[in-house]
């Protein structure tokens, strides 16, 4: 008795496709939410640990700090997938691979990945400098 049944399960192939042609076809989207959260929490850590004068509850939040950057997250367009951004050059979709293989454009091609996140890192510097500038103003 097979368990693989040709009406019902599809055949995944490993496809042997260089990063930086699907990385042209790819349409992905940043998405720092998780990231972003965890850092909230991070700043909360490294606040109490200044107050409290904890040398190892600082460095362990200095850690987390560093560990909140692997939380940063991709959404697939195409497939609707979402997973670390870590994966993102390995995210290989029907329709990526349809493309490439045909030699077509994606419809509409958002930024890279990595501009986009360096985008979100330039508006979170930003708003965090205006906010300590109004914050002290008043």
């Amino acid at each position: 008795m097979a368990s693989f049944d040709p009406d019902m399960d599809t055949a995944t192939y490993r496809i042997s496709v260089a990063p930086e042609a699907l990385a042209e076809q790819q349409r992905l989207i940043a998405n720092p939410l998780l990231a972003v959260v965890a850092l909230l929490g991070v700043w909360a850590l490294f606040r109490y640990s200044l107050e409290a004068r904890n040398l190892y509850l600082f460095l362990a939040t200095l850690f987390a700090a560093t560990v909140c950057a692997l939380l940063i997250q991709f959404h697939c367009l195409d497939c609707g997938r979402g997973d670390f951004a870590l994966r993102a050059r390995r995210h290989a979709c029907a329709p990526v691979v349809r493309r490439l293989r045909a030699g077509a454009a994606p419809p509409l091609t958002p930024p890279l990945l990595r501009t986009q996140i360096k985008a979100w890192f330039v508006v979170a510097a930003t708003a965090l400098v205006l906010f300590a500038i109004f914050h002290h103003v008043g």
